[in-house]
């Protein structure tokens, strides 16, 4: 069983910024950061040669394995237990449950380690191990520069004409290997660049982000993805709705939006189709599929189909044919049942509500890292709405947004010192608190 951290949960800054810097704890940052550069920019399709290196698991392994070591050596728990890790094992749990009664087990089993798995190892990685501000802001450099490459690979396939079925091929990682995931990669990762632009007091940082920025929202266009142009409109709006200063900046992002839509071929022709499913074929499937998929949890409501499965249920239940579930939501409800569902709502409730504590208590502080908070609070909720067309129930996106947003939770309570009580509690309360995870400090 994996031992929990009771530890009180205020630590001085200093005491955890010492634990993390000591040499033992570099190796697992180091692991991950290069897992994260594999993840995105996808060398290996690049140079051949470097396929056979699996560099991606090597990474997470050297990781997982040197952060288990460097606990152990210190006499610590291997992990936080924070409500957010405690919700993602038992979706975890859940899916383990669903393989006995699944359509296909051993396809199960195969979802559960290759995709469950590896996202459920990536959020525990993040949340132990981004302990400071600077690898925190180290991680979101390197995400938003990573970015690039997937954006300039779909810009330059689109202005060269190298399109299959009209629309650009993707990128060569895994995250990024359609047009739609593309997008969702660059809209996931765009809002925290703007919170680094609105964090730096650097002007070359802030201009090399802006260019960082307008290439993703170029990026996002290309690929012609309804769920990502969602997604990108709720983030300008949400920006606009909050920002005092820095307003010019998104105002420009919107004219570059327009400018980009009134000017490649299609694009409003393809947007206009997002309410349309009976002329448009791909939406109209999506439709047929979700009709499908609400009959399927109406159906077995308890543990799902299993794992993985929604596409082969829907295959016997009469649905459109080797199509998936173009839903997170429906997708996990109809794959591990209600239950599951009502999970992850709160594993998601839980993550936003965190970015949210650490966003109003840093602010009321005059922390810059409160801009971080925001572009990771407005990436969840742009998440939360695109989730709604795409079937990423299990892979990394999520995934990487609870983690920093668990890390984002621990640094900013070691930073920001709790709220006075107004009278002392009894020792038995006292004692009890001591071990709670709670951010009931934060100002509102």
């Amino acid at each position: 069983m994996m031992a929990v951290d009771t530890a009180p949960a205020v630590r001085s800054p200093r005491t955890a910024v010492k634990r993390a810097s000591a040499p033992a704890a570099r190796l697992p940052f180091y692991a991950l950061m290069f897992f994260t550069f594999v993840v995105l920019i996808a060398p290996q399709g690049l140079v051949p040669a470097l396929a056979p290196l699996h560099l991606a698991l090597v990474a997470a392994t050297v990781a997982a394995l040197a952060h288990v070591a460097d606990r152990m050596s210190r006499g610590r728990p291997l992990t936080v237990m924070e409500p957010e890790v405690l919700l993602a094992l038992f979706l975890f749990g859940l899916g383990i449950l669903s393989v006995p009664t699944s359509y296909w087990p051993r396809g199960s089993v195969e979802t559960l380690l290759t995709l469950l798995g590896k996202s459920l190892i990536l959020l525990l990685l993040l949340a132990n191990i981004l302990v400071t501000t600077e690898r925190l802001r180290t991680m979101l450099w390197l995400l938003t520069l990573a970015s690039t490459v997937p954006a300039l690979a779909v810009v330059k396939d689109y202005l060269e004409g190298d399109l299959v079925l009209g629309r650009v091929p993707g990128y060569l990682s895994a995250l990024t290997s359609n047009p739609n995931d593309v997008a969702l990669t660059l809209n996931i990762i765009l809002p925290l660049a703007v919170g680094l632009a609105l964090a730096s007091r650097n002007r070359s940082q802030r201009l090399a982000l802006a260019a960082v920025i307008a290439l993703g929202v170029a990026g996002v266009v290309v690929t012609f993805s309804r769920a990502g142009f969602l997604f990108l409109t709720t983030t300008l709006f949400l920006y606009l709705a909050r920002l005092k200063r820095g307003r010019i900046g998104i105002l420009l992002l919107v004219l570059l939006l327009v400018v980009l839509m009134l000017n490649v071929d299609g694009f409003i022709d393809r947007i206009q189709t997002i309410a349309d499913v009976q002329t448009e074929s791909s939406a109209h499937a999506r439709w047929e599929t979700m009709k499908g998929a609400i009959r399927l949890m109406v159906e077995y409501p308890l543990f799902g189909v299993g794992i993985g499965q929604n596409m082969l249920a829907l295959n016997e239940a009469g649905g459109p044919r080797w199509s998936l579930i173009h839903n997170v939501y429906l997708q996990i409800a109809v794959d591990l049942g209600i239950p599951a569902l009502v999970v992850y709502l709160l594993l998601f409730h839980r993550t936003l509500r965190s970015v949210v504590q650490a966003r109003r208590a840093w602010r009321a502080r005059g922390v810059d890292l409160s801009h971080l908070a925001q572009g990771l609070e407005i990436s969840l909720i742009g998440f939360a709405v695109a989730a709604m067309f795409y079937p990423v129930a299990y892979h990394l996106f999520f995934f990487y947004l609870a983690g920093l947003a668990v890390a984002v939770k621990r640094l900013c309570r070691e930073q920001v010192p709790p709220a006075p009580a107004a009278s002392a509690p009894s020792p038995a309360r006292a004692g009890r608190r001591r071990h709670e995870v709670r951010l009931d400090w934060t100002p509102r």
